[in-house]
């Protein structure tokens, strides 16, 4: 007979739909088989010692799932009610088996905010997005389960790797004559090449911004991905929002253009305006680069995504922060 898997989901009281959003996920956690336990499944018809009732749960099942907040964040750096009690209880299970704690993240803006300073650096289940929340929850059940999202192929034979023959020198007849290269590019690797540069680019945004709210307490940023193709971020000056940034790959007659889109006013879903437009181009070793076709007032020479995204902060972006 299969054991059944027990866990304790500790979080902090924020307001009452928080309250209810955990004790949703207590119950769709138990209809998966999992017998999940939260602080209110105790107290509402039992007098209950609180800080016993921390230490037998955290002792006793299989998991801990924390579910950070900004708010929990804050009580846990001071020790504050039970989240405080809880972090000093979680120390020692965080040394010895660091497995048996799943971190969840439900933040309100920065998900760095809804980290306690101890669990930095810690890998997270996000939840913030309710959007993305099956997604989510499948994640933590293969956590819980042990069932791994991606397979990982079985280790094959070394192969027979044998030294390279020297090149052959070239007759100096030739050697002052260009050769072409003769390779035609395909349409797959221009799709191949718009889509890793597309998945570059917002990487480099979004590290951008992290960078800026490292050295500015005072921003904020919001990401928003709406699918692989099409993501959008609002950036926040003392929680006042300053300008937004909107990219998207392709559209009805140009699938393989990279689009921009700034300013405040940004319609996620409507694509027919745009401030940018990325296309590809080769050169004559059939190199394919990037070029930029309406940057009227900054520099021609951006080819790659990062001379790309310091264009898009030197001309769109920073003037609106400052």
């Amino acid at each position: 007979m299969t054991q059944t898997i027990t866990a304790f989901i500790s979080y902090s009281w924020d307001n009452e739909p928080h309250k209810q959003w955990v004790i949703n996920l207590a119950n769709k956690l138990r209809n998966n088989g999992i017998d999940a336990t939260i602080d209110r499944f105790f107290t509402q018809t039992n007098t209950v010692n609180l800080n016993q009732m921390m230490i037998t749960n955290l002792q006793k099942n299989d998991y801990i799932l924390l579910v950070l907040t900004e708010n929990y964040a804050d009580r846990a750096n001071t020790f504050q009610g039970g989240v405080g009690y809880e972090t000093i209880l979680s120390l020692p299970i965080l040394q010895e088996d660091p497995d048996k704690i799943i971190f969840i993240t439900k933040h309100q803006s920065n998900f760095h905010d809804a980290f306690p300073f101890h669990l930095k650096g810690y890998n997270a289940i996000d939840f913030s997005d309710e959007n993305n929340f099956d997604d989510s929850f499948d994640e933590l059940l293969r956590r819980i389960y042990k069932k791994p999202l991606y397979e990982m192929a079985p280790l094959g034979e070394p192969p027979e790797l044998k030294p390279r023959q020297p090149l052959q020198t070239s007759t100096p007849f030739f050697k002052d004559m260009e050769i072409p290269n003769l390779q035609q590019l395909t349409d797959i690797d221009i799709e191949e090449f718009m889509s890793e540069s597309y998945n570059e680019i917002t990487s480099l945004l979004m590290e951008l911004f992290i960078q800026i709210a490292n050295k500015n307490p005072n921003f904020e940023f919001q990401e928003n991905q709406v699918n692989n193709t099409k993501t959008s971020f609002k950036l926040y000056i003392d929680r006042n929002y300053k300008t937004g940034i909107k990219i998207w790959l392709g559209g009805m007659f140009s699938p393989n253009t990279i689009h921009i889109s700034y300013g405040r006013h940004i319609d996620l879903y409507n694509d027919n305006s745009y401030n940018e437009a990325l296309v590809h181009e080769a050169d004559s070793k059939k190199k394919l680069t990037l070029k930029m076709t309406m940057n009227m007032f900054g520099s021609g020479e951006a080819e790659t995504p990062e001379q790309i995204i310091k264009e898009i902060w030197r001309n769109q972006i920073l003037h609106h922060l400052k």
